[in-house]
């Protein structure tokens, strides 16, 4: 009987006349496993440096043209390797860290698959020069260069001590990933941000990273964490933050956190390390917001340096390729030491914690209601004299009618019975004790009543009341502003500053600011470069004149590290659009009136009427 049609005809055993399973060519598939540890330059970075940190180096110099696509280099003073190890070192799952597979539970270094050397020169051009510690000094060095992932050249050079490895044209070979690149400017925050989380995680390295001319990190050796956060961050990033210490039941937690007041609107504001390993890791993320989760909004996060310290064989590190993701074998015992950590860190330096004390009792329901109506009297009393007449036949309402046919004032007895309502409203001569109350003598514009405790607009119109978040509303009528003005042909409008505010600037701020320096001047700042570190800012935008221009910016530069590689590597004209939406949210946020501010009637009337015009 003929096979059916597709089916495969097989010859003997196990030979088919077609092929479908083959085995792929060696070249590609090192490409194709390079794609899972190297997504772009940083990630270069990373295996390049964790390589120079595990051999023991004092000393990591990183230097990038065209944000790692042109160029990386890395070169350490560590303890180099010897022309066969170095000849070894471009083999796949060639290692040192490791040699048998109980080696996995405890590993204590970096690096130890044996991936990031052939997988770097699987998809680039590679040159890597080298000389062993333990050699004499008259021992010739090792050079050797890949292209592609073959073998050029290998030869002896005289070099002076550890290892330098030289990356050019990144994803050369591989156009389909090289696409997918964002923006220098984007590569290069990326690497800024990678160099910035070792240089914290090893004070005691000298780090320096220089994108072309510019130099964006130089950190001299320090022997603490605060010394090093200071080079990096600066002191006004220091001076909001308190110190975290806590040794309990083998997990070892240390760092530093914010105050309450100190918050950010993403995630990049947390800087989380287990064993000097940069991760990413929802135990810990969830229980640095379960710590704050009565402190700051939920939207917010905090500012935090978070160093976990156990021992190796209590975590797993091989679960992702990229090394970035672990896996605790008690992780509710690690959760349960950071948030304590937290809290008793907050509470020693003497903040307004006292929603810490997690035992709160339910409120009863009468309890609920004898506070409801005290808060009710309080802003009732507080407004009558100010609000006029309408104000004052308001306060005798209360929105707690039984059956909502009737209004009730607020010195009558509370009765469940409508009927009886009805009843007592028609002896009492009351002309619309036989309707629902209407609003239709009043007008369609709302009118205000007051401000309750500070924060919030009360006011009415045909529809009902209404409760404004003061900030909120000015928030917005500021953005809608300054998008108009920034659209405008005659731009949004510049105040000089009396005396000029410097800013100091972190690496990753360093990165963003090279492009992003020329948006602010042409959207109402006028801000120079001051020194390779810092920003001298002279102007800023009229309607944030008020505002703290300092904090301001930080929001910017905070905003636009959240923005997506998607909305970085758009068209030039929806880039720009993103990034003026970005600054017109910082400024309407800074420059945007506060809670608990008294207003007048004037000024709530015309945020009124600003915010439903």
């Amino acid at each position: 009987m003929p096979p059916r049609k597709g089916a495969v005809t097989c010859i003997p055993y196990n030979e088919c006349a077609v092929a479908r399973v083959r085995v792929l060519p060696e070249v590609l598939s090192h490409q194709i496993a390079a794609g899972e540890i190297i997504e772009r330059p940083a990630s270069v970075i990373k295996e390049l440096v964790e390589n120079a940190l595990d051999a023991e180096a004092t000393r990591i110099s990183i230097i990038v043209e065209d944000g790692g696509r042109k160029l990386i280099s890395v070169r350490d003073d560590g303890y180099g390797m010897t022309g066969e190890d170095a000849r070894l070192a471009f083999e796949h799952h060639a290692t040192s860290k490791i040699s048998e597979i109980d080696d996995l539970i405890r590993i204590s270094t970096l690096g130890f698959r044996g991936e990031a050397l052939p997988s770097i020169s699987s998809v680039s051009r590679v040159r890597m020069r080298t000389v062993s510690a333990e050699d004499r000094p008259e021992t010739p060095g090792t050079e050797i260069t890949y292209h592609g992932g073959r073998l050029q050249e290998v030869r002896e050079i005289a070099w002076p001590r550890g290892t330098e490895v030289t990356v050019e044209d990144l994803f050369y070979n591989v156009p389909a990933r090289r696409k997918f690149l964002k923006t220098s400017s984007t590569e290069l925050a990326q690497i800024s941000r990678q160099v910035n989380y070792y240089a914290l995680a090893y004070p005691e390295v000298e780090f320096q990273l220089r994108h072309g001319k510019r130099q964006l990190i130089d950190a001299s050796a320090v022997t603490n964490l605060q010394d090093r956060a200071l080079q990096l961050m600066g002191e006004q990033f220091i001076e909001n933050l308190v110190p975290l210490e806590l040794d309990r039941d083998g997990v070892k937690i240390r760092g530093f956190t914010s105050l309450p007041h100190e918050q950010r609107s993403n995630a990049h504001s947390m800087l989380l390390f287990v064993n000097r390993r940069m991760v990413r890791d929802r135990v810990l993320s969830h229980a640095i917001r379960l710590a704050y989760r009565d402190l700051i909004p939920a939207s917010s996060y905090p500012v935090i340096l978070l160093f976990v310290d156990v021992d190796p064989e209590e975590i797993d590190v091989n679960v992702h390729p990229a090394k970035t993701e672990i896996r605790f074998r008690d992780s509710q015992r690690v959760h349960l030491a950071i948030t304590r950590a937290i809290e008793e860190a907050l509470l020693l330096h003497k903040s307004n914690l006292s929603s810490l004390a997690h035992d709160i009792p339910i409120e009863t329901a009468a309890t609920h209601g004898d506070r409801v109506s005290r808060s009710l009297e309080r802003f009732f009393s507080r407004h009558t004299a100010s609000t006029g007449s309408f104000q004052n036949s308001f306060r005798h309402y209360s929105p707690l009618s039984a059956g909502g046919d009737a209004p009730m004032t607020r010195d009558e007895p509370l009765h469940d019975n409508p009927v009886e309502w009805r009843r007592y409203h028609e002896t009492n001569n009351d002309p619309h004790a036989h309707l629902i109350p209407e609003t239709i003598s009043m007008s369609n514009t709302p009118r205000v009543l007051g401000q309750f405790v500070e924060s919030f607009i009360v006011a009415v119109d045909r529809e009902g009341v209404m409760i404004i978040d003061q900030h909120v509303a000015h928030e917005r009528i500021l953005y809608d502003r300054a998008l108009r003005e920034m659209s405008s042909s005659n731009g949004i409008p510049t105040q000089r500053l009396l005396m000029p505010v410097t800013l100091e600037l972190n690496p990753h701020q360093r990165a963003l600011a090279e492009t992003i320096v020329q948006h602010l001047n042409e959207n109402g700042f006028e801000v120079d470069w001051f020194g390779p570190t810092a920003l001298l800012i002279r102007g800023v935008p009229s309607l944030a004149k008020e505002a703290d221009i300092r904090r301001t910016v930080e929001d910017l530069f905070s905003d636009l590290e959240a923005l997506d590689g998607k909305d970085r590597n758009r068209p030039e004209a929806a880039s720009l659009k993103r990034i003026r939406e970005k600054i017109a949210i910082s400024l309407s946020c800074r420059a945007a009136i506060k809670i608990n501010h008294p207003l007048s009637l004037e000024k709530m009337n015309w945020l009124l009427d600003e915010l439903f015009r």
